[in-house]
């Protein structure tokens, strides 16, 4: 069977992976009845279309498989674990089994992909890297990701999507991202200590679910490689200030250190990439990324719970108010 006869046969979108991506893209993917979605997750949950597999185990990724097969899916999303960078570093072998079994396993099934990476897989000595700059990997994470990718990519019928630090409010049983870190220290009045030498290019997770929502939606048009990330590059240390500002705290409350004496220290200086257009997908013409401003104050916007920051007398800055406001309706 053609890949195109594939792709008008096939009906669901199979997203591999229920974190804070997956999660996300989920969400969003259900919205539109025209594309059902089936998922894939560690964890046990009561979700329609939802599969608990354990893609560390053999038996776990040939269920894999055998799901694909009898699915012949329209897109397959890997948005699966493990992403945790300090982890991986010191389990290597472990994260490769996981990340390079399941390219392998989508890449013989033939069936259009999207595989999210990172800009892991640059050396961090520059920043802004393109799709096209070699893949020179600092780290293990790095390793792995760039070996799933090549992997994916000798199938044919993937698209590789590179994205830098991507954040937003995490889902039950998921890490909190950095961002949901720095307000939540904010709100509690709390410092925290940022590296000054940790440079990336923010991406809000509603911006990569519209984009990856949209590729799912184009049936595999699009192959190669890509890259998503935010518009500004600054460090963690200048984005923690940010999200504190945008929060009503002081700022002073963080304190500039660098990566070497925290988690972050196997991540290179430069975590950031040069964001591709993507106005060539559905309902993308006009879409362009949040930048670091917007996504706070969209986070600020939807604390879960409402509770936040009131309940500890604060409200989030005007600022943050209004650069929600600009963004309403913008995003698919």
């Amino acid at each position: 069977m053609t890949a195109r006869a594939r792709t008008e046969a096939a009906s669901e979108a199979l997203i591999v992976g229920y974190g804070l991506i997956g999660g996300s893209l989920r969400a969003r993917l259900r919205k539109a009845p025209e594309l059902p979605i089936v998922c894939i997750g560690r964890r046990r949950r009561e979700l329609p279309g939802y599969h608990a597999l354990d893609l560390a185990s053999e038996p776990g990724r040939a269920a894999l498989g055998t799901l694909i097969a009898d699915l012949r899916p329209r897109c397959v999303v890997l948005a699966h674990g493990p992403s945790d960078v300090t982890w991986i570093d010191k389990n290597e072998t472990a994260a490769a089994a996981v990340h390079c079994g399941v390219a392998a396993i989508v890449a013989r099934s033939a069936a259009p992909a999207v595989m999210i990476s990172t800009d892991n897989v640059f050396p961090g000595t520059r920043g802004g890297y393109r799709p096209g700059d070699p893949a020179e990997p600092a780290n293990g994470y790095g390793r792995v990701k760039a070996r799933a990718e090549s992997i994916a990519l000798a199938g044919g019928a993937a698209l590789v999507l590179r994205v830098s630090l991507v954040y937003g409010w995490h889902g039950p049983g998921q890490r909190a991202t950095f961002a949901q870190r720095c307000l939540e220290a904010a709100a509690e009045g709390h410092p925290m200590d940022a590296p000054t030498d940790q440079l990336f290019t923010p991406i809000h997770v509603q911006d990569v679910s519209a984009v990856t929502a949209a590729v799912c939606r184009s049936g595999g048009q699009l192959t190669g490689i890509r890259h998503l990330a935010g518009p500004v590059e600054l460090s963690r240390y200048e984005f923690a200030r940010l999200a504190y500002r945008l929060a009503g705290a002081d700022t002073a409350l963080v304190r500039p250190c660098l990566r070497q004496d925290t988690e972050w220290a196997c991540r290179p200086r430069f975590s950031s990439l040069t964001c591709g257009t993507f106005s060539d997908l559905p309902g993308l013409a006009q879409w362009r990324p949040m930048t670091p401003e917007e996504g706070l104050g969209e986070m600020l916007a939807t604390w879960p719970g409402r509770a936040g920051l009131r309940s500890h007398g604060q409200q989030p800055g005007q600022e943050a108010v209004s650069l929600v406001a600009g963004r309403a309706g913008e995003l698919l």
